[in-house]
C-alpha cells in the first residue's frame, strides 16, 4: 500500500501558509470581499494566522473546501475502492478493470487468513484458479469487462483520490477509528493525514480537533466492548453524534 500526496492546494506558491491564507479571507469575506485582503492576510506573522485558523476550526466548515487535496493511493483492494468512494463529496479515477487485463494480479489476504496455515493454502489455490480460468477465458476470446466477473473483491489496485479539507476532516474523523470502516480504510487515512501535515503543517488545528480526538477516544473505548452487536450500536451513535457537529 502507497498513498502519495501529487497535488494541494499553493503547491505552486512554494508557501506552505498559503492555503491556510485561502481559507482565512474566504472566511472573512462575510465582512470583505476585497481580493487585496488575500494579499493582506498572506502578509500577517504565522501566529496571528493560527490564531485565526484556530477560530475557523470551531465554526461553519463551510469555508474548509476551498483547500484541495489530490491523493494517488496505490496497491489497495477494490474492497477498499467500493467504500472510499461513497463518500460523494470528492472526486476519483480509477483502474478500470472492464478494458484492462488483470495479468497476475494480486490479491491481499485478510489476517484471519493468513494467520492460519491451512487456510492461507486454501485461499491461495482458489486465487490461482481464479487467475487460471480468468486467463483461459480472455485467451478463448470472452470480452474483459465480462471476465472480470470472476476476479476476487481484494483484487489490488490504483486510484485516485482528490477531497477538500472539509470532507478530509469528516472522513477521517469517520473512518479512523470506527470498526465499521474496513481495516485497509484505517491505514489509508493514517498516510493521508501524514502526507497532508507534510506540506500543511497548520492542518494539525482541522484533523485533531478536540471533537475528533473525543471521537477516536469513543470509538477505542468501544473497541474493547464484548459484543459485535453491541459494539456496532455504540459505534453508530458516536457517528451520529459527531456528523451533527462540535
Amino acid at each position: 500500500m502507497r498513498v502519495e500526496l501529487i497535488d494541494w492546494t499553493g503547491k505552486g506558491t512554494g508557501d506552505p501558509w498559503y492555503a491556510a491564507a485561502l481559507l482565512i479571507f474566504t472566511k472573512n469575506t462575510r465582512v470583505t470581499m476585497k481580493t487585496s485582503a488575500l494579499d493582506e492576510i498572506t502578509s500577517w506573522d504565522e501566529e496571528k494566522k493560527t490564531e485565526e485558523l484556530r477560530y475557523m476550526s470551531r465554526t461553519i466548515p463551510s469555508s474548509w473546501e476551498f483547500v484541495d487535496y489530490t491523493f494517488v493511493v496505490s496497491d489497495v483492494t477494490r474492497a477498499f475502492t467500493h467504500q472510499v468512494v461513497r463518500t460523494r463529496t470528492g472526486s476519483y479515477a480509477q483502474q478500470n478493470l472492464s478494458v484492462q487485463v488483470a495479468k497476475e494480479f494480486d490479491a491481499r489476504v485478510g489476517p484471519s487468513i493468513s494467520d492460519d496455515p491451512a487456510l492461507s493454502q486454501l485461499y491461495e489455490d482458489c486465487v490461482k484458479n481464479i487467475q487460471r480460468t480468468y486467463d483461459d477465458l480472455v485467451k478463448l476470446g470472452a470480452k474483459v469487462e465480462d471476465a472480470r466477473g470472476l476476479l476476487p473483491t481484494n483484487i489490488l489496485n490504483n486510484i485516485v483520490i482528490k477531497w477538500d479539507l472539509r470532507t478530509c476532516c469528516e472522513t477521517f474523523r469517520k473512518r479512523a477509528s470506527s470498526e465499521r470502516g474496513h481495516g485497509e480504510y484505517h491505514e489509508v487515512i493514517a498516510l493521508m493525514k501524514r502526507a497532508i501535515l507534510e506540506v500543511h503543517p497548520w492542518a494539525i488545528i482541522f484533523l485533531e480537533r478536540g471533537a475528533d480526538l473525543a471521537s477516536r477516544e469513543a470509538y477505542e473505548l468501544i473497541s474493547r466492548v464484548e459484543g459485535k452487536e453491541l459494539r456496532m450500536n455504540l459505534s453508530k451513535a458516536v457517528d451520529e453524534i459527531m456528523t451533527r457537529g462540535d
